[in-house]
């Protein structure tokens, strides 16, 4: 198991020393989802030619069913060149969220097709076009589902599995346990019905805090994940309560207790 942290949580005002930080912490990789994606490709890849802290995912777009065609279209450029920028990285994958908010953007179609099939439609097209330029890159890409609160049409495992069985093999999903704390019922049996499909994994405690500062049982979870032979990174993407740099040691710590102990 290795551990990574997200680059908007990360101290330095340059992608150089947030990998100093994460590296003395012991941080393994850092999630680029922040400034470093808005620097030349070569910038970035020799900032991690002289660390050890590797590239854990590359964050994509969340606007590929937007409603504007010109949105969707530079999302689409977006997402390209986040594949190319993960395949000269060898990270994990290209991290998608699907879309934000608890209800379609999209026309309600009526009785051809409402708008939330409207919706999955148009981003199964979307993905199906990526996915073909991901699989000739060697890179996956792989769907977070979110919470109820925060979305609507991947908000459990099973959703994200409908569109990794349907597509490309490069098309995974991510376990986020804050969210499965709010739509799994069975959190470890889940993980066990979607293991193979599972690259990637975040963990934030059950208030958002910091793993450990909750109340939630990591350890079925880490079973499930070691049952399938899951060895890849526990993300961790939170809020953080007390002093950073203590505070996320002591994170670190517990995570490595609680995954040991699984």
């Amino acid at each position: 198991m290795k551990l990574a942290l997200r680059e908007e949580m990360t101290p330095g005002e340059t992608l150089p020393e947030r990998l100093a930080w994460l590296e003395r912490l012991g941080f393994d990789g850092i999630e680029l989802t922040g400034p470093s994606l808005e620097l030349p490709p070569e910038e970035v890849r020799l900032a991690f030619a002289g660390s050890p802290v590797q590239a854990a995912t590359v964050g994509g777009v969340s606007t590929l069913i937007d409603l504007d065609p010109d949105v969707r279209a530079t999302a689409m450029d977006t997402m390209r060149s986040r594949i190319e920028l993960c395949a000269s990285l060898g990270a994990v994958g290209v991290l998608l969220v699907p879309q934000f908010g608890r209800t379609p953007s999209l026309p309600d179609l009526e009785p051809v097709m409402g708008a939330a099939e409207s919706e999955r439609e148009l981003f199964r097209f979307q993905l199906r076009a990526l996915a073909g330029e991901a699989e000739a890159a060697g890179v996956t890409i792989f769907l977070e589902p979110l919470n109820r609160y925060e979305a609507y049409m991947v908000t459990r495992l099973e959703h994200g599995l409908d569109f990794a069985d349907r597509l490309q093999p490069c098309v995974k999903i991510m376990a986020d346990f804050f969210h499965m704390n709010i739509e799994e019922a069975d959190i470890a049996a889940s993980i066990r019905q979607a293991a193979e499909h599972i690259v990637y994994v975040h963990v934030a405690d059950s208030n958002r805090l910091q793993p450990g500062r909750g109340h939630l049982d990591f350890k079925p979870g880490f079973a499930a994940l070691k049952e399938a032979g899951y060895d890849g990174y526990l993300g961790i993407e939170c809020r953080v309560a007390g002093p950073f740099d203590d505070a996320l040691t002591e994170s670190m710590a517990f995570l490595r207790d609680q995954w040991a102990a699984a």
